[in-house]
């Protein structure tokens, strides 16, 4: 094989191996996911089945409890009602008529002498077939023993068809003026009808519910009922320890050789333990069902990633083989060479870019320099984009440090120096990275409240091509704006995230697709109206958002706002949406309302009042070079931030303003510096969030060494729980970043101007 062979198969080997590793990297991510779920899974089902059955007997044990009250009130108004010379006839009359009305569905109600003789049931044997005595029965046996109300054993019924096994009471009637028993009352219940028995029987196959006695004899049991009844356990070697315990729950093999996750609650009113089992099998068929489908996901996502690798190389090692050539013949100085690839993907475009450099030495020199350049800028992109959703507290300090340091170079340029057009590029760069932080927010949630005067036109325009997005492709999305700026208070990421959950709520209430109207306007309310806040007549801003949807019931319209109400189907929403849209309208002092009819649409308007202030500055212009002056400042500053970049740039901004700046890089070397130093500070500037100390502990600190002392926050969009505790916690004014060198400047000025009482000790 020759050189120039060995050198492509090389080639070729080394960019399929390259392009085979996606698919290793995804295999064991993949698996290492799956057993991670299988782990997490098992023991989320254990501890769900052990809940289940603990539940299980919970209610079991309440309903006996309930059903032997109920039992022993019903029995002690049988016992007086009883009157031993009345014929059997009529006492059997009598018990079927409380029969008939008792509320717990018993199987019988009887009485017997005794001798355990009947003297009268609600339910007799059939005709011709005497009554069944029950002196052998040991609940009659234990009530005229004890002489008191009795529950008896489990036993089979010898009225009842089929002889179902029933639950049994007893309690003696007593003669009150010679003290002895004159009858036994009794109530029996089929042990299939209590609720626990039944929802037992629900349970996966292999379930099983238990009665045990504080002697550890089996009172009750669904499975293989005969054959365990009466069966006993040694409460003296420890096998029923939670016997003693009140509930709980366990798990461990049970006597017929099944592994069961178990309950278990102790009866208040009998001396019984009542368990419930779930077999370990069934937790663990769902865990090895929901293993072998990530086993199968993953497997199918590695196949694919694969055959993509495979084909993405017979794509690409080709033309790479041509452009290495043509690399080389260039770099060995043959200019005539030209790359015959030609295609509109990356490599197309670095054909052409080696085209381009053969032109001449000079310019193959500088396409070289710009294309590295390029890259390098791409790169830096590409990684702030990967961060900018889940960092956004970073990726806001970097875009603080860019924009501090683009606007001090400048301000260190001469008016027509031709570098300042790029930097304005740079800012201009800088604060559409700040917007896209912002947007990407306003749907965690997290972004910083900052009241202030906003157009409402162009809030709407800040986000309208991400609603057309967010409408979906069978929607279409029409913005009418208002022809006249529209000026209210109030926060912008929380007014976009309102307009935002207004549209995805019309773009869900459209299935088949629609047109979504959003109109901004100014209303003029002349009369009484619940759309207005305070109904008060006047002029109001309005924000309205229509759909061509199926509609909302009159029923319906009443709750829409309220939390966690919605009408959408289990799984599709949290019924949040309208009710933080709700509230944000009222807390900025305006009304949200709704108007629909079933099959014409929704329309939901926002009614806010209008203010006469002038809305926030845009971004400084070319021609704005008065404004970029900055105002001469005079004052010791205290500065606390745990970024490097950003406590540089706020240094170098401060410090060109005419500020005396003492940096430090977190809450502790800033308490150090203020102490050691004999002058006073008039200004502490510090991050909210930092690590080891928080920016509100670092302020009270500093307030009880100085307490005259300003403060000012600045932070980034951090978790909005933790900065809004900390702001309302220090009373002072936080500051957003990223900010330019004329808001810090005039944020600080006026920090200062007022540092007095910000803050109380």
């Amino acid at each position: 094989m020759t050189p120039k062979l060995l050198a492509k198969a090389v080639v070729r080997r080394r960019i399929r191996s390259r392009l085979l590793m996606p698919a290793l990297i995804v295999a064991a991510c993949f698996a290492a996911m799956a057993i991670y779920r299988n782990v997490q899974l098992r023991r989320a089902q254990e501890a769900l089945q052990k809940a289940s059955a603990l539940q299980l007997a919970n209610i079991g044990a309440r309903t006996l409890d309930a059903t032997i009250a109920e039992t022993h009130t019903l029995l002690v108004s049988i016992a007086a009602l009883f009157d031993p010379g009345l014929p059997t006839a009529r006492n059997d009359a009598v018990l079927e008529r409380i029969f008939r009305a008792a509320p717990v569905p018993y199987a019988n109600l009887w009485i017997a002498d005794t001798l355990g003789r009947p003297l009268g049931a609600a339910r007799t044997p059939p005709p011709g077939q005497p009554g069944f005595s029950i002196a052998d029965r040991g609940y009659f046996r234990d009530a005229m023993a004890t002489r008191r109300f009795t529950v008896g054993r489990v036993v089979e019924s010898r009225i009842l068809p089929g002889n179902p096994h029933v639950l049994t009471f007893a309690m003696p009637v007593i003669d009150s003026l010679s003290g002895r028993i004159k009858a036994v009352v009794g109530a029996s219940i089929e042990v299939d009808s209590l609720e626990a028995v039944r929802t037992a029987r629900l349970l996966p196959e292999g379930s099983v519910l238990a009665i045990i006695d504080s002697t550890g004899q089996i009172v009750y049991r669904t499975l293989d009922t005969k054959n365990w009844i009466g069966r006993r356990f040694d409460v003296a070697k420890g096998e029923l320890d939670d016997f003693f315990v009140g509930e709980g729950v366990g798990s461990g093999r049970s006597s017929d050789g099944t592994f069961r996750l178990t309950g278990f609650r102790r009866t208040r009113l009998a001396p019984w333990v009542l368990y419930v089992g779930i077999p370990l099998r069934y937790t663990l068929d769902i865990v090895r069902n929901q293993f072998l489908r990530d086993l199968a996901i993953g497997a199918i996502t590695t196949l694919v990633v694969l055959l993509f690798g495979y084909w993405s190389a017979d794509r690409v090692v080709t033309p790479i083989e041509s452009l290495t050539s043509d690399a080389r013949a260039i770099a060995d100085g043959n200019m005539a060479r030209r790359s015959a690839v030609d295609s509109n993907d990356e490599i197309g475009e670095l054909a052409r870019a080696f085209n381009q450099m053969a032109d001449t030495v000079v310019e193959r020199n500088a396409a070289l320099k710009s294309s590295q350049e390029q890259l390098l800028h791409v790169q830096k992109m590409d990684a702030l984009g990967s961060f900018a959703g889940g960092i956004a507290h970073d990726f806001n300090n970097y875009l603080a440090s860019i924009v501090a340091h683009t606007e001090l170079a400048d301000l260190a340029l001469a008016d027509d120096h031709p570098a300042r057009a790029d930097l304005q590029e740079v800012l201009a760069s800088a604060s559409r990275a700040a917007d896209l932080t912002r947007q990407i927010l306003v749907f965690s949630r997290k972004q910083m409240v900052e009241l202030r005067a906003l157009d409402l036109n162009n809030v709407v325009r800040g986000i309208e091509r991400m609603l057309v997005r967010l409408s979906g492709e069978n929607r279409r999305l029409d913005v009418v704006y208002a022809g006249e700026p529209v000026v209210v208070h109030a926060d912008h990421g929380q007014l976009e995230q309102v307009i935002v959950n207004l549209v995805a709520n019309a773009r869900d209430a459209m299935p088949d697709g629609g047109v979504i109207t959003l109109r901004v306007d100014c209303a003029q309310f002349t009369g009484i109206d619940a759309r207005i806040p305070a109904q008060s007549p006047g002029a109001y801003a309005s924000l309205s958002v229509t759909d061509e949807g199926t509609g909302i019931s009159a029923e319906l319209l009443d709750r829409i706002f309220d939390p966690f109400f919605s009408t959408k189907e289990r799984g599709r929403g949290t019924g949040l949406g309208l009710a933080i849209a709700y509230s944000i309208i009222e807390q900025s002092g305006g009304t949200l309302s709704v108007s629909s009819m079933p099959g014409t649409g929704t329309t939901f308007t926002a009614t806010l009042p209008l203010t006469d202030d002038d809305c926030a500055p845009g971004p400084m212009t070319n021609g704005e070079r008065a404004a970029r002056r900055l105002s001469s400042g005079s004052g010791r500053i205290l500065l606390a931030e745990d970024d490097p970049a950003v406590r540089s740039s706020c240094e170098r901004i401060l410090t060109h303003a005419g500020y005396d700046v003492t940096a430090a890089a977190d809450g502790p070397a800033a308490l150090a510096l203020l102490r050691g130093s004999t002058d006073r500070f008039d200004l502490l500037l510090s991050d909210v969030v930092m690590p080891g100390m928080s920016g509100s502990v670092l302020a009270r600190l500093v307030k009880e060494h100085q307490s005259d002392i300003g403060v000012l926050f600045m932070s980034g969009y951090a978790d909005d729980t933790l900065v809004h505790d900390e702001i309302a916690a220090s009373a002072v004014t936080c500051i957003a970043k990223p900010f330019s060198v004329r808001e810090i400047c005039d944020a600080v000025e006026r920090a200062i101007a007022t540092r007095v009482g910000t803050l109380s000790a």
